[in-house]
């Protein structure tokens, strides 16, 4: 199956500044697995975000040797302060923000091996914050396709399974 032009656009994004473009691992409903030098990654569009949007938000699992990661560019620029909070299944994680970027660095709750470990068992997730005008916002993704793209591009870096 090609990969969707907009899905390996979204993978350029986050690719790390280097000579060649990420390469395209597999496409699994919509999520995309890359490689980029010695870091996979998983990504996928959101598929709905409430109210109008500033950005293009994208989720990302990021898979390089050490440890996973998970990052979401948000549609909207966060008000500094205000709490994100990523809803994934039944389970809630509090995410650190800044600007229009979220990440699962919160170790109380498991950090990212949790979140990628709810990803694997959930159909969506969501996450919402308040924008700098203190509007709420939401950003939801679907999480079918998102287990096989996270194991293919740890399979395409070479890294440990999952246990």
């Amino acid at each position: 199956m090609p990969i969707p032009k907009r899905l390996f656009a979204v993978a350029v994004l986050i690719a790390t500044p280097a000579l060649a473009a990420p390469a395209a691992i597999s496409v699994h409903d919509g999520w995309g697995a890359f490689r980029d030098g010695q870091r996979c990654y998983a990504i996928s569009e959101a598929v709905s975000s409430s109210g109008k949007t500033e950005l293009e938000p994208f989720a990302s699992v990021s898979l390089a040797p050490g440890a996973p990661a998970v990052q979401l560019r948000l549609s909207r620029v966060v008000r500094t302060g205000s709490a994100v909070t990523l809803d994934v299944g039944e389970r809630r994680f509090r995410l650190s923000a800044e600007g229009a970027t979220a990440t699962s660095r919160d170790v109380t709750t498991g950090g990212s091996a949790a979140v990628i470990a709810a990803m694997r068992a959930s159909d969506t997730m969501t996450v919402g914050g308040r924008d700098r005008r203190n509007r709420f916002f939401r950003d939801s993704y679907s999480l079918i396709g998102a287990p096989t793209a996270i194991d293919s591009a740890i399979i395409a870096c070479g890294l440990s399974p999952r246990k």
